[in-house]
């Protein structure tokens, strides 16, 4: 990369690249003599000079009142450099407040297949938020190796993370809940069956997943990150489980 790129690339336009670099080489210049090295027009040389002496780069001195301008030593760019620094740090909690702001809308995850369950599950362990599901279904055991599943429950256990569960009354549901009834930190109720969920819906601090199968048992997962949609979904478990037998 050229001095030029460089240059600009810290923040100077292609002109006052330019400029400054033919003044560097000059020393001292009018400016036809910077005109002519950098083949710009004096209209707008006499703008770029003004932006670079805002900026500390350029200086100049009158004789015979005839302006001669000179490049400030290269090391001026990095007080220059600096200068930026410090402006942003200024700002910089400001601009994490609209940052934060821009983020309270959804933010919104695709996951598939036996990996994209795990990394919703070790998130469940990361969050470290009580867990809620409606129409759990038992069909992850079908894909997850068993030592994780096990070793996701311990971990759970282990990090105080409860776990409120409405399982389907389908065959495998009723398993599943009567082992989830073995495990600490753990409530199991079961669904009407005129209210079995055709999808697993996961709510854990500010996300909500809704897990669907895919033919072949293949799960699909949508994980929504937004406050007040996991704190909707939540409000929806509790008239639930208020239904829910045990």
């Amino acid at each position: 990369m050229s001095e030029k790129d460089q240059l600009i690339r810290i923040g100077l336009s292609n002109r006052e690249a330019d400029a400054y670099l033919a003044l560097l080489q000059l020393q001292e210049a009018t400016v036809a003599d910077i005109a002519k090295k950098t083949n710009e027009s004096r209209t707008h040389l006499y703008d770029t000079l003004r932006s670079l002496i805002s900026r500390g780069l350029v200086s100049y001195v009158v004789k015979n009142n005839i302006k001669f301008f000179h490049a400030a030593p290269p090391e001026k760019i990095l007080d220059y450099l600096k200068e930026k620094e410090h402006s942003i740090l200024s700002i910089l909690p400001n601009l994490k407040a609209f940052h934060q702001i821009a983020f309270s809308k959804p933010f919104v995850e695709v996951y598939e297949d036996k990996e994209g369950m795990k990394t919703i599950l070790n998130d469940i362990l990361r969050t470290r938020k009580d867990w809620f599901a409606i129409g759990t279904t038992g069909k992850s055991r079908q894909i997850l190796p068993l030592f994780f599943i096990q070793r996701f429950h311990k971990e759970r256990i282990k990090n105080k993370i409860k776990l409120k569960t409405l399982i389907n009354q389908t065959g495998e549901g009723v398993k599943l809940g009567e082992e989830f009834k073995t495990y600490s930190l753990t409530e199991v109720k079961y669904l009407p069956k005129t209210h079995e969920s055709p999808m697993t819906i996961y709510i854990y601090g500010n996300k909500t997943v809704l897990l669907l199968w895919l033919a072949g048992d293949r799960p699909f997962a949508i994980l929504i990150q937004s406050k007040e949609i996991s704190a909707s979904f939540k409000s929806y478990f509790n008239i639930l489980w208020q239904t829910a037998k045990e």
